[in-house]
């Protein structure tokens, strides 16, 4: 299983801080992070985060966020745009 199934189709970022520790977040849920002795250990603990998240969201009866990556749709972009009544009439 790689990482993006791992998380549900959201990337995953790790680097290492001024400390020397490991920190791991999902780049479209940064609020969601964990940090280990190293990436590894780092991302198992990320992975115990992000199942804990998605435990509180059905406990809240919410639904669990779909990755940007995995959203469907429809390819079209609708725009509406108001145009001034005296918009095409020439000054004299």
């Amino acid at each position: 299983m790689n990482n993006t199934d791992r998380f549900d189709g959201y990337r995953l970022e790790t680097w290492e801080d001024t400390d020397g520790d490991w920190i791991a977040h999902l780049v479209e849920m940064p609020t969601i992070s964990a940090f280990g002795s190293s990436p590894e250990n780092a991302i198992a603990e990320l992975d115990i985060a992000w199942n804990l998240a998605k435990e509180s969201f059905v406990a809240n009866g919410e639904q669990i966020p779909i990755a940007p990556g995995r959203k469907k749709y429809s390819g079209q972009l609708n725009a509406r745009i108001a145009i001034a009544k005296d918009a095409f009439t020439r000054p004299d």
